[in-house]
């Protein structure tokens, strides 16, 4: 498998066509392009004026223009410069640090005149360097991990370095324009991006932390954990203290109402009743209950602690929510909460990356895909490749909506009426929603919900 680069050079009196094959590679496996004339041998000249070349003039020298690709690292990056040609014109592994960063910015200037920059991560590993080369005002662009597995095949050689990640990364973009071009965030979407990112990790740390404490607590009584709903909060208080059918017989119902009291634990008094009576089911000690028991009191008390930072983060995404001028419009959705309007402009950039509502919905993977071949048309399947996270947030408002919103219910009903299951229901009902949302933003206008209809007096 190649790449082939067409280019047609006039040379004097005649034309050639000149093919540029992405077929070899050197001994420490980064490619290198191979030359063939199909009309002529030799490598390629430069042009006139009516036929530019890659390179541009700047008095007597010619001046090469460069793709640099970088492969992100925690400690080091790698940074690759090829010229238009595809030659590797640079090389070299730089820490990430402020000065090593400004110093082969430097360098690869002196090789040519940068085009674009190119990465393959945008978190937090590569925040410096594109901080630094925004300040430049460098343009730069995206090379997610999938497009460069693919783009890697194209290569010849089996390598996996990060000198080779990072060539391919800089013949992605000298090669594909369409990739996608990374504009600098403002200060508000960058510090929510940080707090739903830090929800997230906390959320998965207590769920992890709780799908454990059940099976610990299974294995000190299936009674006490089948009696209680381990996501609220009292039981969750009483594990911490109690965590046997003995110590929660002997607490009795008084203590434990009211230490869910001191909590402000509704219905304090019908949770320890029920914590007790299931208690008072099992007189049997089970092998490993004592070391149970106190990783079971430790998991409860780190859960707790776990929902007293969530709160504290979702406080903290709510300020900042209130400063985004396109809050009240996302938020005035039917399912749409603070949690879901945060993610949502966050992973839009502020609903800048979009020309129309079909974008949106492409990215969010809820537009079917054609696959077609000779004679079979219309056939459509579902994406492979999509934003993830964005479809689950347009998916989970959907979903309250259908039963919030009478209008989003009927839209519902409807799909499930022409034979869609619930999921597929659901989905049209997100990108439907897709429609409104990217019309209210354009119009600057909020979701005003519609008036129920008065049934006229017999």
């Amino acid at each position: 498998m190649c790449f082939a680069e067409i280019v047609w050079l006039t040379v004097g009196d005649a034309t050639r066509r000149f093919v540029v094959c992405e077929i070899r590679s050197t001994a420490d496996g980064d490619p290198r392009p191979a030359f063939a004339s199909l009309e002529g041998a030799g490598k390629p000249e430069p042009a006139d004026e009516g036929h530019p070349r890659d390179d541009q003039v700047e008095g007597s020298a010619i001046v090469a223009k460069l793709w640099i690709g970088v492969d992100i690292g925690k400690t080091h990056h790698h940074v690759a410069a090829v010229d238009g040609d595809g030659r590797l014109v640079y090389s070299r592994r730089v820490a990430n640090d402020e000065t090593a960063l400004l110093t082969v910015m430097a360098e690869v200037s002196t090789h040519g005149r940068p085009v674009c920059w190119a990465v393959d991560v945008t978190t937090g590993l590569s925040a410096l360097l594109l901080t630094l080369l925004w300040r430049r005002q460098v343009q730069v662009r995206y090379v997610s991990g999938t497009v460069a597995f693919h783009m890697a095949a194209a290569f010849a050689g089996e390598n996996k370095n990060d000198a080779r990640d990072a060539v391919v990364i800089a013949q992605t973009i000298r090669m594909r324009p369409d990739i996608p071009v990374l504009e600098p965030s403002d200060r508000l979407l960058a510090e929510l991006t940080v707090l739903t990112s830090y929800r997230a990790d906390l959320v998965g740390q207590r769920v992890a932390t709780l799908f454990r404490l059940q099976e610990l607590l299974t294995g000190i009584s299936p009674a006490l954990e089948r009696a209680v709903d381990l996501n609220r909060k009292g039981p969750m208080m009483v594990l911490a203290c109690w965590q046997t059918p003995a110590a929660i017989r002997h607490a009795g119902v008084d203590r434990i109402t009211a230490l869910l009291r001191r909590g402000h634990v509704k219905n304090a008094v019908h949770v320890a009743e029920a914590l007790v009576a299931a208690a008072r089911q099992q007189t049997a000690t089970l092998p490993g209950q004592r070391a149970a028991a106190v990783v079971v009191g430790q998991m409860a008390t780190e859960i707790l602690a776990l929902d007293q930072r969530i709160a504290a983060v979702d406080g903290l995404i709510a300020e900042h929510l209130d400063q985004h001028p396109l809050t009240p419009i996302v938020s005035s959705l039917p399912g749409m909460g603070p949690l879901l309007t945060a993610e949502l402009l966050v992973h839009t950039a502020g609903m800048t990356e979009y020309d129309n509502a079909a974008k949106l919905a492409a990215h969010a993977g809820l537009a079917p895909v054609s696959r077609d071949s000779g004679t079979v048309s219309g056939n459509h399947r579902q994406p492979r490749r999509y934003h993830r996270r964005l479809r689950h947030i347009l998916w989970m408002a959907a979903f309250t909506a259908a039963r919030e919103c009478p209008a989003s219910r009927a839209y519902y009903e409807k799909k499930r009426g022409e034979g869609k299951n619930h999921r597929q229901a659901i989905l049209a009902l997100a990108r439907r929603r897709v429609d409104v949302l990217w019309a209210l933003v354009r119009d600057g206008k909020t979701f005003t919900r519609p008036a129920p209809a008065i049934r006229a007096a017999a």
